[in-house]
């Protein structure tokens, strides 16, 4: 196991007496694309939140970037790491969520360095050099000294896209990032995402985007019911899903 891998096996997470996810064996390589497809409710976000530290699995093993994650294997027992170093572990994947979830009150400019100033205590100059290569690097070098309320959707979510990778990430993962876009918004944030899995960014994904699916996507992962229903080649998946649940789910989708 190396940087940019994940390694799930058995892992289950409830809230109170509901069951979310069920024995999830989930598995990415560096440099992989793996895309997560499935109605709501299916346990699509609750597996991203426990692959980055948001959650807390309640059983099951969990390897990511090589270590395992969140909580430490000993001879008899699983006991959690210190927080002081399930923070580190958190540094090395970023997240990308729906609502964008910038802050309101700083520039585009100030949202992609307060991560390195505030985390890994980088000088400000430092920081402000690279928040500007990397608003550069999806397209928003005009927008730095804008405010989140006066960027568009799109704007925003690519705001958030260069804010995780500020961080510095080995993985990406993205809840449904364009879930909350105008249609006509929706391609400007995916062609920041295909860049990132050109230049060989391991990124889960996911997404009701089908057409993104198949055409960067290496692996793909059909979730009902807090299971992986089907999995494999996502070309292969969306043109010949060999699961009835899967194909009920992609006639109403594609």
């Amino acid at each position: 196991m190396s940087e940019g891998t994940i390694l799930a096996r058995k892992l289950c997470k409830s809230f109170g007496d509901n069951p979310v996810l069920r024995n999830i064996d989930f598995e990415v390589a560096s440099g992989e694309i793996s895309c997560i497809i499935g109605p709501s409710g299916s346990g699509k976000s609750t597996l991203l939140r426990c692959l980055n530290g948001l959650e807390t699995v309640d059983r099951g093993i969990l390897k990511v970037n090589g270590e395992d994650f969140g909580y430490v294997e000993h001879a008899h027992a699983f006991h959690a790491v210190a927080p002081r170093r399930l923070a580190k572990q958190r540094t090395g994947i970023g997240m990308v969520f729906q609502q964008f979830n910038l802050f309101p009150n700083m520039t585009a400019l100030d949202n992609v360095m307060a991560g390195p100033v505030v985390v890994k205590k980088v000088s400000r100059e430092v920081a402000r050099e690279q928040a500007r290569t990397l608003l550069a690097k999806v397209g928003l070098s005009q927008c730095e000294k804008q405010y989140p309320a006066q960027l568009s959707g799109g704007q925003q979510q690519r705001v958030a896209i260069a804010r995780a990778l500020a961080m510095q990430p080995s993985i990406l993962l993205f809840d449904e990032p364009t879930s909350a876009l105008d249609p006509e918004k929706v391609g400007e944030v995916l062609d920041v995402m295909r860049d990132l899995a050109g230049a060989g960014m391991t990124m889960v994904v996911v997404t009701h985007e089908m057409g993104f699916a198949r055409e960067v996507a290496k692996s793909l992962v059909f979730m009902d019911g807090g299971v992986i229903v089907e999995r494999g080649d996502a070309r292969a998946v969306l043109t010949n899903p060999q699961e009835r649940r899967t194909q009920e789910f992609l006639e109403c989708v594609i």
